[in-house]
């Protein structure tokens, strides 16, 4: 798939830099690292001869059909490093080369290894190569959301009056570790929404206890083969939700709903501001929409950005509202949906 992208946008090479990126070009198992890191050309993929290459110091992880020909070691002198990506086969004799990012550094390396280089942008290719899901990313996609999914069966089952925000954190990474899902894809899982004051959405669980009667958001999610996935629900603290409790959650299901329904192939992002905007609620603090697959990917909905974003069959996204009201709290739905020729299937199934 990625090979015939690269024949319809003319490429002969593709340089990628973004670990995402090389994940999915190569399919490659790679270390977990938290932080940003400044761009390398971890993987060649070369149109003239159809292969893969990747730098990497072993073959772990690596999948089979990249042979240990196709590995590039890391090196600490960058002429070593030049070196080794002019012996990869293509490379050199390459006209138009895309890549995902770049530094002026590696601009000029690139302009000496390439002398014909026509460079080109190919971020938008890739996110559009990687939105169709194909059948395995699929699988692996819903094994993940199984994990996230009994994750938030423990949050459900350890959620009482009296415990912390952070001791509830560690009941859903013991959990999905358990599971062989190590790494949680974010930190933004479980938050108690106060009724007095402004609600606002948080991405970071304190140390602060968790009242009777107050709602608490659960937002787990899960990786597998480097695919994410989640699910986004609002508890109340053991007791039955208020009258206002549920009269909020009515409020966030239909907006919501709103989001869900306007999931069609061929609508935009603007489509998705519309059905918000519908519902009568104030503009949302939170992205109404992403991609998910090797973790969040385009497209994005939210903060005023990519309203003229086309929404793809085939594309799986997470949609989400967050509603709040003073003296009740907030209230958080986020739903995991694959964009079908007719319209959207929801995949989450945990009880809304």
């Amino acid at each position: 798939r990625l090979l015939a992208a690269m024949e319809s946008a003319r490429l002969d090479v593709l340089v990628l830099g973004r670990p995402n990126d090389v994940r999915y070009a190569a399919g490659a198992r790679t270390l977990w690292r938290t932080g940003a890191n400044p761009f390398a050309p971890m993987c060649v993929v070369v149109a003239q001869t159809g292969k893969v290459h990747l730098l990497s110091t072993w073959d772990d992880g690596v999948p089979p059909e990249i042979s240990h020909d196709d590995l590039y070691g890391l090196f600490w002198d960058p002429a070593h490093l030049i070196a080794a990506l002019a012996s990869i086969p293509g490379l050199t004799e390459a006209h138009r080369v895309g890549t995902d990012s770049l530094t002026p550094f590696f601009g000029h390396v690139l302009a000496d290894l390439v002398p014909a280089l026509e460079l080109v942008d190919a971020s938008g290719i890739l996110a559009d190569v990687r939105a169709d899901k194909t059948a395995d990313e699929f699988v692996c996609i819903e094994t993940a959301l199984t994990l996230a999914e009994a994750g938030l069966a423990a949050l459900d089952e350890a959620l009482e009056p009296g415990i912390t925000e952070q001791a509830l954190l560690g009941v859903y990474i013991e959990a999905v570790a358990r599971l062989g899902a190590p790494t949680p894809p974010s930190e933004s899982v479980v938050f108690a929404t106060p009724r007095l004051g402004t609600v606002r959405y948080r991405y970071l669980a304190t140390d602060r206890l968790i009242n009777k009667g107050e709602l608490v958001v659960l937002s787990p999610g899960a990786l597998y083969a480097g695919y994410e996935a989640g699910v986004g629900r609002t508890r109340t603290a053991g007791a039955k939700p208020s009258v206002s409790a549920v009269a909020l959650g009515d409020r966030c299901r239909r907006a919501s709903e709103a989001l869900i329904a306007a999931c069609r192939p061929g609508n935009t992002g603007a489509d998705l501001y519309r059905a918000w905007e519908s519902t009568g609620e104030p503009p949302a603090e939170i992205a109404l929409a992403y991609g998910v697959g090797i973790g969040a990917e385009a497209p994005m909905v939210g903060f005023g950005r990519g309203a003229e974003t086309a929404l793809l069959e085939g594309a799986v996204l997470n949609v989400q509202a967050f509603v709040s009201q003073e003296g009740t709290g907030g209230f958080f739905e986020r739903e995991l949906l694959r964009i079908g020729v007719s319209g959207p299937e929801i995949l989450s199934r945990s009880e809304r």
